[in-house]
């Protein structure tokens, strides 16, 4: 295995990334401008193994060639102008990685660039938070280029791994590997909102907050947990003072964006991911509450848990869905050649959606790797009329179920024998002339309505 790489950013996923190759003996040489920041790391480093540089040509310099440098720097403008500096510096046959959470489309960009300088470029996305960087994260690896060995090596040992094998995914293409880091935080503010709604209808129904803390923790019991339920769980029962820390915190959720650009992008290409659309409304809603008067009920009728649960379990299958669908269709329209059940090996263990669901997804996958639409929709079906009696109540209760409504509307869609789009069609050719396709017809024709 190789056994040096150079580290530029040692913010919160920087710097526990640095200890977590420190901690597989590699040494890093890491780059930042504060020289109090790099001693504070180094004191963290029980290892001995990393050493800083408050200047990118030292850095450069003693690195041993050919130079493997890791970079953790905010997306956008700031990675294009670390990685220009860059480019001055390294040398052909150099291999610059963009750990940050960086747009796919900028990752291909900047993989071209790279590929200008005879540069080596890898797009990798990093999933974990601050404790998955440190002990293990999901990593997802995208590059034109073909990766060495060694550099393999290296992405494995530090990532987390289930049952012995690696959460470290790869994937062809310089902006692949953030592409399908971006639906996975897309499918994690559904999974995310789809708690919350749930704890919503709990609350509603007079739960106290260790009761709903029971409820979800009970999850695990029937193989539906996830990280972001377990959490949930703990954090229910979270006090402060004597009182519960949840009930202290304002009812206003934020973004960093990451959301915002998978629904821009599925836009783009004309596809339909509507529960993480609706999660990502969900948010910016949350910080409009007060421009109605108040009008939130009890839950009318006696809540049925399992019914939730299902409802839940739905939602949550829903929006994974919609999410790899997403990935599968850009795919092949990008001659990617991405096999679903090699993500979600990707997503078994590190990153933040990882749960029962994947392994249940991963064992109805076909011989090609992609999901068995088929035993998919069985899977749906198993819970869907528990699903409506959920949303059914809930909404005659005033209580807003905006991804799990959602996710039922979704699926409703798909399975109907009748669409009203035709009528719509009509609709812009009477107004505007925009043309009607006739069934079983290729050609568009238009049509005088009056």
């Amino acid at each position: 295995m190789m056994n040096q790489i150079g580290l530029i950013g040692i913010g919160v996923m920087g710097s526990n990334l640095a200890l977590n190759l420190s901690d597989k003996n590699i040494e890093v040489k890491v780059f930042n401008n504060s020289d109090e920041k790099i001693q504070n790391l180094i004191e963290r480093d029980l290892n001995n193994n990393i050493e800083g540089y408050t200047s990118l040509s030292e850095l450069v310099n003693n690195l041993q060639q050919p130079r493997t440098i890791l970079l953790l720097v905010p997306s956008g403008a700031p990675t294009f102008e670390v990685s220009n500096q860059l480019l001055d510096l390294i040398d052909a046959g150099d291999t610059l990685i963009d750990a940050g959470n960086s747009y796919f489309e900028d990752s291909n960009k900047l993989g071209g660039l790279c590929n200008e300088h005879n540069i080596s470029f890898i797009g990798m996305g990093v999933s974990g938070g601050e404790v998955g960087a440190r002990t293990g994260p999901a990593l997802m690896v995208g590059s034109e280029n073909q990766i060495s060995e060694e550099i393999k090596l290296i992405f494995d040992s530090i990532a987390a791994n289930k049952k012995g094998v690696p959460c470290t995914g790869y994937y062809k293409g310089a902006g692949t590997g953030h592409f399908v880091k971006m639906i996975h935080n897309g499918i994690e503010y559904a999974e995310m909102q789809i708690i919350a709604e749930a704890y919503s209808v709990l609350k509603s129904s007079n739960f106290s907050n260790p009761k709903i803390s029971d409820f979800f923790k009970s999850l695990s019991d029937i193989n539906q947990s996830s990280y972001l339920i377990e959490i949930t769980s703990n954090i229910l029962n979270k006090e402060i003072d004597g009182n519960y820390l949840i009930d202290k915190i304002d009812s206003q959720a934020n973004h960093k964006g990451t959301g915002k650009l998978t629904i821009e992008t599925a836009l783009n290409y004309g596809f339909p991911i509507p529960s993480i659309f609706a999660a990502f409304n969900a948010r910016v809603e949350s910080h409009y509450q007060n421009i109605f008067l108040q009008n939130y009920d009890k839950l009318d009728t006696k809540l049925e848990t399992n019914k939730l649960k299902n409802a839940i379990y739905f939602s949550r299958l829903s929006s994974m869905l919609q999410g790899l669908m997403f990935i599968e269709f850009l795919s092949n329209n990008n001659s990617y050649d991405i096999k679903t059940k090699n993500i979600l090996n990707n997503w078994a263990a590190g990153c933040i959606i990882r749960s029962e669901l994947l392994t249940e997804l991963t064992n109805i996958c076909d011989e090609k790797g992609m999901l068995d639409i088929n035993k998919v929709q069985e899977l749906l079906d198993v819970y869907f009329e528990d699903t409506k009696a959920i949303v059914r109540d809930a909404i005659s209760s005033n209580i807003p179920l905006q991804v799990i409504s959602t996710s039922l509307n979704w699926y409703l869609n798909l399975t109907s024998d009748f669409n009203p789009s035709n009528l719509i069609q009509a609709q812009r050719d009477y107004f505007g002339a925009h043309q009607v396709q006739l069934i079983g017809s290729k050609d568009f024709l238009h049509f005088e309505w009056d």
